[in-house]
């Protein structure tokens, strides 16, 4: 632990100075960082039964940030804390200032959020010795672990580093939070079925392109839309095609034998990439699904295309209500994955690993007590404290309708200017089961099928630990992604044939990808090997492949 090294007068000096250090609250000019409060291992902390109030500085990014609200003095009674909130600025300049207040030890929070790009630098602070250790604490204060266990057991195996725990997930996607959404409208006007079939779905397509769907006369429709930005939005041909191996989400996958291969450089990835390229030739998709930096929402809201591949979300009302005031002879319907090639239709998995964290720094007063009262944050219940700062207090700020949905009665501007401050500390912590309030019981069984028909393909890819701990891929994976990235698109936007694969395979490999084989190989042994361990000591050995 650090302190402030202070010269000394006197012993009426040090006593004042000392005074001062162990408080750690001198906001106005920075901070030192105190004397940390210990506990004997068996005690248990009961963070609503405090009698000293804590100082707790939060560094977070997303969620409401205006100090002083009404759910942030709600949290601040409960627990008898105070909270200062240090705001990071927009996304681009998160990091930067991140890693400056975390290098500060008189800026330091307490309790600080990242996201995973900043993976090299949460290995600095942990070996630096400015996070805490949470590993005894986790299996004390039950909810949050609970919550990740109900999951996927294996996402916390994802946050522990050489079976220690320095982090804590701050939100995981689903196992399946994707979907194909249709315009049932559409196909109603066209006397078309929902589509089982890749082949199916891209006959789908030429009708709400060629056809007149939306019957105003004008030839200003399209089948499928997208964004230049995200291969995920041609989803069902990437798992469609072949052996659904051309998965470029996972970066590498995992073939029937054991062996790995570089999933943009599989053959199937050519196959769905030709496929797609002529649904783009064909004006079967939008002009701008191949345009980078496309706003897709925006696009969406046109409601000029009629299929898509988005999130399982939209299913909510909540969620469709601009949609529908541009568009109100809208009707939305999700539609299961299609079959291809090898006739296992498997919607797109979501990563187990957490895309942010959150841990406790060195400088908190009473670190056990900020993890005790973090995770009693998250408990569950309709009046509990999760449902309480992420959708405000029942009857002023949601309440259900009278087919018993969830109904937000206050918006986000007036969330904003009003200061209520619903929705705070998102992302330091976040729930996908029912106690997301805002997901009706059809989008919370949507979610549940997505997930379940999606485990083949998860299987199918590779999910890296701590790709910090890959150098061969730290040298050589922007160049490799560069050329996948850019040879993807070239020819879905047609500037670049087909008939190039070999050259592509060939600069592939002249940048390195079977030196990245190598070394995933090697890796990928001790990682199986280590996920075993994890899994065996936590009792979870049904989930042991």
């Amino acid at each position: 632990m650090h302190k402030t090294k202070i010269k000394v007068l006197g012993l009426a000096i040090i006593l004042v100075l000392t005074t001062i250090v162990l408080i750690g609250c001198n906001r106005g000019g920075g901070r030192t960082t105190g004397a940390q409060v210990t506990r004997d291992p068996s005690e248990v902390v009961n963070p609503l039964n405090q009698e000293t109030t804590m100082p707790i500085r939060v560094l977070l990014l997303r969620g409401h940030t205006q100090s002083g609200s009404r759910q942030q003095q709600w949290l601040e009674e409960r627990y008898n804390v105070n909270f200062e909130l240090i705001v990071l600025p927009g996304a681009a300049d998160a990091n930067a200032r991140t890693s400056l207040m975390m290098a500060d030890d008189r800026e330091r929070p307490d309790i600080v959020w990242w996201n995973d790009s900043m993976a090299p630098d949460f290995t600095r602070w942990r070996n630096a010795g400015l996070m805490v250790e949470l590993t005894s604490w986790i299996d004390k204060y039950t909810v949050m672990r609970d919550y990740l266990n109900s999951q996927d057991p294996r996402s916390l195996f994802f946050a522990q580093d050489d079976g220690r725990i320095y982090r804590i997930p701050g939100d995981i996607s689903e196992p399946g939070c994707e979907t194909i959404w249709l315009r049932q409208d559409w196909l109603d006007t066209l006397g078309l079925a929902i589509p089982r079939t890749l082949a199916e779905l891209e006959n789908v397509l030429y009708a709400f392109t060629h056809n007149d769907p939306d019957r105003n006369g004008q030839n200003d429709t399209y089948g499928w839309g997208a964004a230049g930005d995200d291969l995920r939005y041609f989803w069902p041909w990437i798992q469609g095609s072949g052996g659904g191996y051309g998965n470029h989400y996972y970066t590498f996958s995992r073939l029937a034998d054991g062996s790995f291969v570089y999933s943009a450089a599989h053959p199937d990835t050519r196959i769905w990439v030709e496929r797609v390229a002529d649904l783009y030739r064909r004006g079967l998709m939008t002009p701008n699904s191949v345009v980078n930096g496309v706003n897709f929402t925006e696009e969406m809201n046109r409601g000029y295309f009629g299929g898509w591949h988005r999130w399982v979300a939209t299913n909510n009302p909540t969620s469709q209500t601009t949609y529908l005031s541009l568009n109100p002879e809208a009707v939305l319907v999700p539609v299961d994955m299609v079959a291809g090639d090898n006739g296992r239709p498997q919607e797109n998995p979501g990563f187990l690993a957490a895309w942010c964290f959150f841990g406790i720094t060195r400088n908190a007063s009473d670190p056990e007590r900020l993890f005790a009262l973090w995770d009693d944050m998250q408990s569950p219940g309709y009046d509990g404290p999760y449902v309480m700062k992420r959708h405000g207090v029942q009857g002023l700020d949601w309440d259900w309708h009278p087919d018993g949905t969830f109904n937000r009665i206050i918006s986000a501007t007036e969330n904003t200017e009003m200061n209520f401050g619903v929705n705070i500390f998102a992302d330091m912590f976040n729930r996908k089961d029912r106690w997301n309030i805002s997901n009706t019981p059809e989008t919370v069984a949507l979610f549940e099928n997505r997930g379940i028909n999606s485990r083949e393909a998860y299987a199918r890819g590779v999910e890296r630990k701590d790709v910090v701990s890959y150098p061969v891929w730290n040298r050589h994976g922007a160049d490799l992604t560069d050329i996948r990235d850019g040879w993807i698109w070239s020819v879905i936007a047609g500037n670049e044939s087909i008939n190039t694969w070999d050259a592509y395979i060939t600069r592939l490999n002249n940048a390195g990808m079977a030196e990245v084989i190598e070394e995933l190989t090697e890796r990928m042994a001790i990682q199986d090997r280590d996920m075993r361990e994890f899994l065996s000591a936590r009792g979870f050995l049904h989930l042991i492949q």
